[in-house]
């Protein structure tokens, strides 16, 4: 019977040995040059973004959810929450607020777009949208820049409606 640990260095010691001789492959050979894998990794990056610009906001506002899914053909990534308010006159209500990322699906020579569909308090404000390509270094600053002011945008839309409806104060008759 064999020393089973003393194997065990044994043929991690050669794999090492080993690994010193290879020669990196290229990108060309791991399949990395490839226009489609450059474009669905650059749109990967831009989902990343998102997400993150997405969890910061959820950082001051930690009711919001991110989902993720599919709507008509379209990748999306969205922000929602359902809030409880009460209203004058109306009692209890929720009011539905979020923002949609619709991501088309990548075309083979990297043109790609976004739309955003924005609703604050049950009010659809107007879309966004921007289109470029993804092989593109400006275009995919522009998307990263288009991403960050949406969410800046619906930001500022939804702390001030929440201020207006937190000022409102019902009247007794």
């Amino acid at each position: 019977m064999t020393n089973f640990r003393d194997k065990l260095k044994e043929i991690r010691a050669s794999e090492a040995e080993r690994a010193r001789q290879r020669i990196p492959l290229t990108d060309h050979q791991l399949g990395l040059d490839q226009p489609a894998e450059r474009y669905l990794a650059a749109r990967g990056d831009l989902v990343k973004e998102l997400e993150r610009l997405m969890n910061e906001f959820i950082a001051e506002s930690p009711m919001f959810e991110v989902g993720h899914g599919f709507f008509e053909g379209k990748y999306v990534l969205s922000l929602s929450y359902d809030e409880p308010l009460l209203e004058e006159g109306r009692g209890m209500r929720k009011h539905f607020t979020r923002i949609n990322f619709l991501l088309d699906p990548c075309a083979a020579d990297g043109r790609f777009s976004i739309t955003t569909k924005l609703t604050i308090c049950d009010r659809d404000l107007p879309k966004g949208y921007i289109e470029g390509s993804l092989g593109n270094d400006s275009d995919l600053a522009a998307f990263q820049k288009f991403g960050e002011e949406q969410m800046l945008r619906f930001a500022s839309d939804y702390f001030a409606a929440r201020l207006h409806h937190s000022q409102a104060v019902p009247t007794t008759g």
